[in-house]
Formats: structure tokens, sequence, C-alpha cells
């Protein structure tokens, strides 16, 4: 009789259960009752225990939400990685509590979104042996085996900066496979080329609010609570902007990389009401560029405009451009206004001999050199400048700031890290100028020169910067290699969908 009792009841729980959360989804008048009193506990929490324990509890259950999104649509995961990236440092900068290790969640995103790509047929079919045997894929392959070995390297004395370096490259191949897979069409190509252009257009504009209307009052107070952090962010009585980003210098990397890509869609848009949209957009983020006062985003810009000018000089319009440019960089330098912040930060970029910091950066690197002879590996991973004090204290080479994006390379992996990595630059560029020359559609042309102008912008950033690592460029970046594998795919398909606007 008991057993029967509780057989019933065991019956009767688990149909409840079934039929409240997993046929109707709460949507019942249970379900309800049961968010109210989730509410209100999580109001309770905040009143009377601690308002972080209560955010806590909301993040995670949005967390569990947003993760099955991502396993189950992993458009949407792809898309969401890209905008959480763009906002990591922005719950540091509203507490101003020390640091938080929000760069963890796009990883965290894009591991999830890998589980969903894999389990989606749709999806897994678009790998193939072309991909795995293309020589950015195996590049890449080879780059991810290679920072594995260095786990071995004997002069790295901790582990811990080595596991969060290989768990980012990790995520960031999974980002580039997952990119690969999700463009299946020009359709596709579409929608992540004008998801990146309102991206850049959301960073460049909070920029320039910055610098037109001023600070909000939790960026003051964050900017003003480290010394060191008012030492960098201030120069010659000029605050540099910063934007969403950490500071100014990841900031205005991805400004001048987003501008010239920006610029070489607006030179060869086909409307004019879309030239004039992608004009205004590129201006835009220039300016943010300049107002980050990162002499590295004006070398970048140069950089760029003379790559696309070089790879398409047979054009009259790029002739047209490219002597606008050098008029307009003539009347910066020689226009008599000297008490700008922003133009003489501008200048300062093409005066490397009046430049002191310049000069102690040659001196550092004259120094570290006979160490780098003696160890063609590196002295390993992270473990020059801040990241080697953070990681690797008391070693050789964290008291050597790198500087660099190349010389980071080549000091914590050494030059035979360096020359593969210089290698996979070139594979790169290879590809993306064979396929920009061989497309004959002009929309899958102008997006070949788009992208391949964004990459080496961030390639000319890593002399003077580590330009590449930061999110959210480095994401677009690997979203950039898979588009040059795939685009030229839909140059010859019979296709009923809207052209790219170029």
């Amino acid at each position: 009789m008991e057993r029967n009792i509780i057989y019933r009841t065991g019956s009767f729980v688990e149909d409840w259960f079934k039929h409240n959360f997993l046929v109707r989804k709460l949507n019942t008048p249970t379900g309800a009752i049961l968010l109210a009193l989730l509410a209100i506990a999580i109001a309770y929490l905040a009143v009377v225990v601690d308002m972080k324990f209560a955010v806590a509890i909301v993040a995670g259950l949005a967390g569990v939400l947003l993760m099955v999104l991502c396993l189950l649509y992993p458009i949407f995961g792809f898309y969401l990685t890209y905008f959480i990236s763009l906002f990591v440092t922005l719950p540091e900068k509203i507490m101003n509590g020390g640091v938080i290790p929000m760069g963890l969640v796009p990883e965290y995103f894009s591991y999830i979104t890998l589980v969903g790509v894999i389990t989606k047929q749709e999806f897994r079919k678009e790998i193939s042996r072309k991909f795995w045997t293309h020589g950015i894929t195996i590049w890449l392959v080879v780059l991810l085996l290679y920072y594995l070995m260095e786990f071995f390297n004997p002069a790295m004395l901790g582990k811990l900066g080595w596991f969060n370096f290989i768990r980012k490259q990790g995520s960031l191949f999974a980002f580039f496979y997952i990119s690969y897979c999700i463009i299946r069409s020009r359709k596709d190509v579409k929608h992540l080329t004008n998801f990146w252009i309102w991206v850049s257009i959301l960073e460049a504009a909070y920029a320039c609010k910055q610098q037109w209307f001023g600070l909000f009052s939790f960026e003051t107070r964050w900017l003003l609570s480290d010394p060191m952090r008012i030492d960098l962010f201030i120069n010659w009585g000029f605050t540099r902007k910063f934007g969403l980003l950490s500071d100014p210098a990841s900031s205005g990397v991805l400004y001048a990389a987003c501008g010239n890509f920006l610029l070489v869609l607006a030179l060869r848009a086909v409307t004019t009401k879309r030239r004039i949209f992608l004009y205004v957009a590129a201006i835009l983020n220039l300016l943010a560029a300049s107002y980050s006062g990162t002499r590295t985003a004006t070398m970048m810009t140069v950089a760029g405009i003379l790559f696309y000018g070089i790879m398409t000089l047979y054009e009259k319009r790029t002739i047209i451009f490219m002597a606008f440019c050098g008029a307009m960089l003539t009347i910066v330098m020689v226009l008599p206004i000297y008490n700008n912040p922003v133009i003489n930060r501008v200048r300062s970029t093409f005066e490397p001999s009046t430049d002191n910091s310049a000069l102690v950066r040659d001196i550092n690197r004259k120094g570290v050199q006979p160490y780098i002879y003696r160890h063609p590996i590196g002295g390993g991973i992270y473990t020059c400048g801040n990241l080697g004090v953070l990681y690797n204290p008391g070693h050789y080479l964290s008291f050597v700031p790198p500087d660099s994006g190349y010389m980071q390379i080549l000091m914590d992996q050494g030059y035979i890290g360096l020359i593969l990595t210089l290698i996979f630059y070139y594979v790169i560029l290879k590809t993306g100028i064979r396929y920009f020359y061989r497309v004959k559609d002009p929309e899958l042309k102008t997006l070949y020169a788009a992208n391949l102008a964004f990459i080496f912008s961030l390639m000319a950033g890593q002399i003077s910067q580590m330009a590449i690592p930061m999110y959210p460029s480095v994401f677009y970046m690997y979203s950039a290699f898979a588009l040059l594998l795939k685009m030229h795919y839909f140059d010859t398909a019979k296709s009923d969908e809207e052209l790219l606007p170029a």
C-alpha cells in the first residue's frame, strides 16, 4: 500500500515537472508563481544580503539562457560573441572595483557556439578537405602546435600565463571555424559586412561623444582612480579617448583599421547614397582614431591606404584618391596650427627623431638582443613586460616592455615563433590578393580589397603596438580569414539573392 502511494506520488511529481518545465516551459499559472517568487527572492537578497550577490544570480541565469540559445542557434551565438566583446571592460569601469575577468566571456561563448555548430549538420557539412588543406588553416594549426610546444620551454617560470594564452588562441581558432561554417551564401557575407560596419559606427560614435561632450561620471571616476592610468591617458593636457575599450591604444588601433575598411568600401561603392553613408562612417572612425591620441593609428591609416593604392594602382579612381590623401596629409603637416593637441599628436607620428619614447624603445630592443640570440624559442609565453610581471615575476624579460606586437612574439616565442608568424601573415595576404585579382564580380572584388586593407592595417600596427590580440578587432580579423577563403565560391554561382552593396 505504502509502495503504491510512493509510486503514484513520484509519477505525479514527474508528470507535473514535465508539463510545467518541458512542455509548457513555465507558461502556466504555476510557472508565473515560481518566477514571481524568484524575482522577490532576488530583490530580497539585493536589499538584505548584498547587491553583488543578487547581480551574480541574475547574470548566472542570463548566462544559462544565452548558452542555450547559442547551442540552438549558432548564428545568434556568433553575433552575440561579437557584441559582447565590445563591452568586456564596461563593468570594470562602472564598478571601479579592480580588474573583472570579463575577457573570459567572449571565449566562453566562442566555445559554446562551436559546440552548436558542430552539432548542426547544416553547418558541419561546410567543412571539407578544402578547409583543412588551405594554407591559412594549415598555418593556424602549425602556430597552435608551436604554442603547445612552448609549454616545455625551460626558460618559462610559470604555466598559468601559457594556459591563458592557449585558451584565447583556441577560442580564436574556434571563431575562425565558426565563421567559415556560417558563411554559406552571398547573403551571409552581406550580413556579416553590414554588422561590422554598424559595430564600427557604434564604437567610433561613442569615442566622438567622449571628445565632443565629455566623459560620463563613472568613466571619469575610473580614469582618475589610478595614477598610472592618468599618466597613460592624459598627455600634453589632452585626455586621450578610449571609447568602449580598455585604453586609447586599443581603441585607436580599431578605429584606424575600420577607417581603412570603410574608406575602401566607400571609394568603390556603386550607389551615391551608399557611398555617402560609408564616407561618413569612415570619417567618424578616423576622427575617433585621432581623438585616441595613438600614433600607431595614424601610421596604420597611412599603411592601409598605401597598401590599397599599390594593389589597385591601375584604376583611375585610386590615383585620384591617393592624390587627395597625399594633399590632406601635407595640409595637416604644414598647417600653421600649433596649439591643437590632436593635430600635434598626429604630426608627431612622422617626427620619430624628436620622440623620446621611440629612443627608449630602441635602447630596450638593443639590450635584449643577446638574450634572444641565445633562446631561439624565446623566454616563454607571457614572460616580457607587464604580462611577464604578472605571470612570470622575476624573469629577465619581465623587466623589458615589448612596445610592439612583433617584439613581444620575438621575446616570448623566439625568432622561430616570429618566423612562423610572418609566414602565416604572408599566406594570408597572398590568399587575399590572389582571389582579389581572380574574382570578376565587382562587389566581391570590393570586399576582398576592404578586408585586405583591414588585415594589413592590423599587421602594420603590430610594429609599434600589440594591435592584433585586442577585442573586437581580432574577432573580425579571424572572420575576415574565413571571408578570404569563402567569397570566391560565390563569384560564378547563379543566385537570385540581392547583390552585396559595395
